[in-house]
């Protein structure tokens, strides 16, 4: 029953939560229903939180370390705040999608498996600036950084 109602819900979204899809995406998970997508959702903007993390007359009286962890504690903090919804949802609906990762330090959430009617509904929240198929990038190994340096020198 649940799966129904979050199924209707996320036929009718609006442009603006439409919007926070990457088109890529959209077009994957409206060409196939039952397609299982790695995704990134980036949530609210930290830099706001960042600003307001120590008051800067306090800032001053603070030594390095201090002033990173305070940072690190207000990131941590708007983290929190920001990405309950995106738990309950998942809570929710955990049948939905494999596996999550919450990333405090650039509050998003990465979701793998997530099914087409998740990320619709991901999209439907107001913290939630933004959700791409997931980009994996590989690190060259230490042989290939010492041929690319070689073809280098020598070319």
């Amino acid at each position: 029953m649940a799966l129904l109602v979050l199924a209707a819900a996320t036929m009718a979204l609006c442009a603006s939560d439409e919007a926070k899809v990457s088109v890529d995406l959209l077009q994957t998970v409206r060409s196939d229903s039952n397609a299982r997508v790695d995704v990134l959702v980036q949530l609210t903007s930290p830099s706001q939180a960042l600003q307001d993390s120590c008051d800067r007359s306090d800032s001053e009286a603070l030594d390095h370390g201090q002033r990173a962890s305070c940072v690190a504690e207000s990131l941590q903090k708007f983290a929190e705040e920001t990405q309950q919804p995106v738990k309950d949802l998942l809570d929710q609906h955990n049948g939905l999608y494999d596996s999550s990762t919450f990333l405090w330090i650039s509050n998003s959430v990465a979701v793998k498996g997530a099914c087409g009617e998740l990320v619709m509904a991901l999209a439907q929240l107001d913290t939630v600036e933004k959700i791409e198929t997931e980009q994996v990038f590989m690190a060259p190994t230490d042989g290939e950084i010492f041929a690319a340096e070689s073809t280098q020198l020598n070319g």
